[in-house]
């Protein structure tokens, strides 16, 4: 009997301790987890040397690793488009279907639908010389020569006085392809429009493969900007600050400089 007793005060003993133990035991610490960072798109095309972006490929290029360091420093994920002409991806960023552009020319017009900060200088107007034509060598050259401009593009106003000042006799083409032809049919002696996007015109297109990038050009306009653009009907508009901020920063830093 009394070892009956004895084993059974032995068991609660251990039911009690067991008991405490299971009570007193803490729960492990939840692990910790950061809040997800939002994701914005860039709306991109096949642009070298800025980047080059081709179907199957992931875009590489100095302006990509400009725009992977921005969003490293404003704290979001880098997202990019498929490969999508500008003038697509500038009605998409109207529509906030897509989030940010590089490489706009200001206008009022374009800043009424996206925010805008500068980071490059703009080269516009470079000048390029049809197979008939003589080279350039100074601005004398220009004068009364017939240029070519497209439609689709925003050229400085400085440009047209300079223009006007030298007799440039100035005739209109649709766009970039359009303009190149009437250079090749002898209606027109010079182009001027943008560096990269003439030179990739060039290279891929062997019917202009005469047409040439003139030695001599005008002096850059030093005023002259080209910008980051972000939708203002994007979800993420109000990261817009931090984001014009850590451009600035890049900036300063010399890191935004492709010609």
């Amino acid at each position: 009997m009394a070892l009956q007793y004895f084993q059974v005060l032995c068991l609660l003993s251990l039911l009690a301790c067991t008991n405490v133990t299971a009570q007193t035991t803490p729960e492990p610490p939840a692990p910790i987890t950061s809040p997800a960072l939002p994701e914005l798109e860039w709306c991109l095309h096949h642009l070298p040397p800025r980047h080059s972006y081709l179907p199957g490929t992931a875009p590489t290029g100095p302006m990509v690793d400009l725009m992977q360091a921005l969003a490293k420093a404003s704290g979001f994920v880098l997202k990019f488009s498929p490969p999508t002409p500008p003038g697509r991806c500038m009605k998409l960023l109207e529509q906030g279907k897509t989030d940010l552009m590089m490489g706009l020319v200001y206008t009022e017009q374009r800043a009424a639908a996206y925010f805008m900060a500068p980071f490059d200088e703009v080269r516009m107007t470079s000048l390029f010389v049809a197979p008939h034509s003589p080279v350039l060598q100074s601005p004398q050259d220009l004068r009364g020569r017939i240029l070519v401009l497209t439609k689709d593009r925003v050229y400085p106003a400085a440009f047209f006085q300079r223009l006007h000042q030298l007799g440039v006799r100035v005739i209109w083409g649709k766009d970039l392809e359009s303009a190149l032809a009437l250079l090749l049919y002898q209606q027109a002696e010079l182009y001027a429009g943008p560096l990269h996007f003439t030179e990739l015109e060039l290279k891929k297109n062997p019917r202009f493969a005469a047409i040439r990038l003139n030695t001599w050009q005008l002096p850059v306009d030093a005023g002259q900007y080209t910008y980051l653009a972000m939708s203002r009907a994007s979800a993420h508009r109000a990261m817009w600050p931090v984001i014009e901020q850590q451009l600035q920063q890049l900036v300063t830093a010399n890191k935004t400089h492709f010609y």
